[in-house]
C-alpha cells in the first residue's frame, strides 16, 4: 500500500481485506486511507481536503460492497493518546436497533417468534398493552413512551432519572414503571420513535433464548459477521476519548437493544455488507421483513423521503454522534459511515437526512461536520 508505516499497519490489513485483498489503496498524513481507481477520485480529493482542512472529528468509512472507497480518522483521540482510526470504538447508540431486529427475525425464521405475537404473552402482567404486537414494537407503531428521552415523566422522579445515568435502574424497577404508564396513542396507528421498544425486544429475545442479550446478539451478529470489536452492554472497552462531560454511558443494560452496542466503522461495514448481501446472519425473507418501512420506519432501519433508496439509522449518547447510510440500498449499494465525538449541543438528527427528515440543529452560519460530509457523498454517491 502506498505511503504505509508500521504504525498503521493493523488498520491498513484490516481495510486491505474489506477492499477484497487487493493492494490500490494509498495512504496519506492524518490517518486517509483511499481508493486509487480512477472513478474515485472526484470524490476522494473533495473527501480529503474537507478531512484535512475541516474540523473533521472523528472516523469515516465510505465503500461499496467490493471497494474501500475511503477511510480516515481525525483530530479525536483515543485512549492510547493516539488520533483516531476506522478501527477505533465508539458508542453507537441507535444503531443497535438493528442488530436488535436482526436477532428477532433469526427467532422468527425459526419459528420461535411471530410478529403478530402481542406482548402479553411475554410480559403478563402489562395489561395496559392490550392487542400491542412485537410488530408495533418492531415499527415504533406501539404507543409506549420513551424511556431515554422522557426519562422524569417515564420514571416519575429525579432520583430515578439519576439511577438511570448511573446504571443502577434494574428490569423490575424498569418494568413496574412501563406497566403504570398509558399508552400514547392505540398500538398500530401510527408511528412514534420510543427507544423502549427495543428494550423489550431485546428482553423478549432474552426470555425466549434464556440468554443474556449481549450472549444473542455475538452468537448471531457479532460472531458470523467477524465483528470482532464490538459488544453489548460491555462497560469499559470504547477506545475513543469522549469530548463531553457526560463521558461514557453508564445505562448499558437498562439500554439494551435500542442504544447499547460498541462498535468502529470497520465492523460496521461488515455488518452492513452481508446484511444486504449474506445469509449467514439474516434470510432474505427476514431481511425483506425488516425492510418493510411502514411510515417510513422499517425494523432498525429508516426510508429517505428525500433521497430515493437511501436508507440509514442514526445513533447518539451524551458523548457521540454515529451515523450509517446506505445509498441505493436495493441495487448497487454504496456505504458510508460515520462515527464522531460530539458534545451535548450536538443532536442525533445531524443531518438533513435523517429519521424525521428535520432541519440542521446547527445554525446556518455554524460549521456541521456531519452535514458537510453527507453533502459531499451524497454528491457522489447518490
Amino acid at each position: 500500500m502506498k505511503g504505509i508505516n508500521l504504525k498503521n499497519e493493523e488498520i491498513s490489513n484490516a481495510l486491505v481485506a474489506l477492499n477484497g485483498g487487493r493492494m490500490d489503496l494509498a495512504f496519506e498524513a492524518e490517518n486517509i486511507w483511499y481508493s486509487q481507481k480512477p472513478e474515485w477520485a472526484p470524490l476522494v480529493e473533495e473527501l480529503k481536503t474537507t478531512v484535512q482542512n475541516e474540523d473533521i472529528r472523528g472516523s469515516i468509512l465510505i465503500a461499496t460492497d467490493g471497494d474501500v472507497i475511503f477511510a480516515s480518522g481525525s483530530r479525536s483521540r483515543e485512549v492510547n493518546g493516539g488520533t483516531v482510526s476506522p478501527l477505533t470504538t465508539y458508542e453507537i447508540g441507535s444503531i443497535t436497533k438493528m442488530h436488535t431486529a436482526v436477532c428477532v427475525f433469526r427467532l422468527i425464521d425459526e419459528g420461535k417468534l411471530c410478529l403478530e405475537d402481542k406482548v402479553t404473552k411475554y410480559f403478563p402482567e402489562y395489561a395496559k398493552a392490550g392487542d400491542m404486537t412485537v410488530f408495533d414494537l418492531l415499527h415504533m407503531r406501539s404507543g409506549i413512551m420513551d424511556f431515554a428521552n422522557d426519562a422524569e415523566t417515564f420514571f416519575g422522579s429525579e432520583e430515578l432519572v439519576e439511577a438511570l445515568d448511573d446504571g443502577k435502574i434494574t428490569d423490575e424497577i424498569f418494568l413496574e414503571h412501563l406497566y403504570q404508564l398509558d399508552l400514547t396513542f392505540v398500538p398500530g396507528s401510527k408511528m412514534e420513535y420510543s427507544n423502549t421498544n427495543y428494550v423489550l425486544l431485546a428482553m423478549i429475545l432474552e426470555k425466549i433464548t434464556g440468554k443474556a442479550y449481549k450472549e444473542v446478539v455475538s452468537e448471531m451478529i457479532f460472531d458470523p459477521a467477524g465483528m470482532t470489536a464490538s459488544s453489548a452492554t460491555t462497560f469499559g472497552d470504547v477506545t475513543s476519548v469522549p469530548e463531553s462531560e457526560a463521558g461514557y454511558m453508564k445505562e448499558l443494560v437498562t439500554a439494551r437493544g435500542a442504544g447499547d452496542i460498541h462498535s468502529n466503522a470497520i465492523d460496521l461495514l461488515r455488518f452492513d455488507r452481508i446484511f444486504f448481501n449474506g445469509q449467514s446472519i439474516v434470510s432474505p425473507a427476514a431481511r425483506a421483513g425488516i425492510l418493510n418501512f411502514v411510515d417510513g420506519y422499517g425494523c432498525g432501519w429508516e426510508k429517505s423521503t428525500r433521497y430515493e433508496d437511501l436508507v440509514t439509522h442514526g445513533g447518539g449518547t451524551n458523548s457521540y454522534l454515529c451515523m450509517n447510510y446506505v445509498f441505493h440500498a436495493s441495487t448497487d449499494r454504496k456505504y458510508f459511515i460515520m462515527l464522531t465525538c460530539c458534545n451535548e449541543d450536538d443532536d442525533e438528527d445531524e443531518t438533513d437526512e435523517t429519521a424525521d427528515e428535520t432541519e440542521v440543529a446547527n445554525e446556518e452560519e455554524e460549521f456541521n461536520q456531519y452535514q458537510t460530509v453527507f453533502d459531499i457523498c451524497k454528491k457522489y454517491l447518490q
